[in-house]
């Protein structure tokens, strides 16, 4: 069974950064994935690290900003339940 849980990701930038910050609850881990710029897919930025995780990539294109993306995948010991979390965009200078 898959649920989405509407409130468990945010964003923000700090320092030139952006610093994300979730909701792990009874979740036994996570998956936290990015698309940044022009891509099309999401790619796994961070797995099961303790948060709040941190995005300083640089910019793919560094002339100017681009916007990111950001969604978040919760697992369950019991292999059944995923939670999707919200997705959250932000332009990086």
């Amino acid at each position: 069974m898959k649920l989405f849980c509407p409130y468990l990701l945010t964003a923000a930038l700090h320092n030139g950064a952006v610093l994300l910050c979730f909701e792990l609850g009874l979740a036994d881990g996570f998956t936290l994935l990015s698309r940044r710029g022009r891509e099309d897919e999401f790619t796994v930025l961070a797995e099961d690290e303790p948060g709040p995780v941190i995005d300083d990539r640089p910019n793919l294109d560094p002339s100017g900003p681009e916007s990111r993306h950001y969604r978040a995948i919760l697992r369950y010991s019991s292999g059944d339940l995923c939670r999707f979390s919200n997705e959250v965009e932000l332009t990086v200078p």
